[in-house]
């Protein structure tokens, strides 16, 4: 019991925060935050590695044991969040970049 609760708390706490961020990063794009935006890439990177340790540990009954003496029946829903966090990651880390102005002579 406890390790389902344990495991849909960090699919739907992964899903709000990633929500959270995209919609941050979208603001400050318009704002043209660019060094706000490559910190939530950061913050989005640690939080696509914990999420990524709960689902080596969840897709593995062995480790579930080992952990928290129960076992989950997992979903794609996880890995699929993964996923979107990578795209989420990827997109912040190239919008994120400050241009330099060019050189005036």
């Amino acid at each position: 019991m406890i390790a389902a609760i344990i495991y849909w708390v960090v699919v739907v706490g992964l899903i709000v925060w990633g929500v959270w961020m995209a919609i941050l990063s979208a603001y400050w794009a318009g704002q043209k935050q660019n060094g706000n935006i490559f910190f939530i890439a950061i913050m989005n990177t640690l939080g696509a590695l914990a999420g990524l340790l709960v689902w080596w540990v969840f897709n593995n009954q062995h480790w579930q044991y080992y952990w928290l003496s129960s076992n989950v029946n997992t979903t794609n829903l996880l890995g699929i969040v993964l996923i979107c966090y990578v795209v989420l990651i990827v997109i912040e880390f190239f919008q994120g970049r400050s241009i330099k102005p060019a050189a005036t002579k």
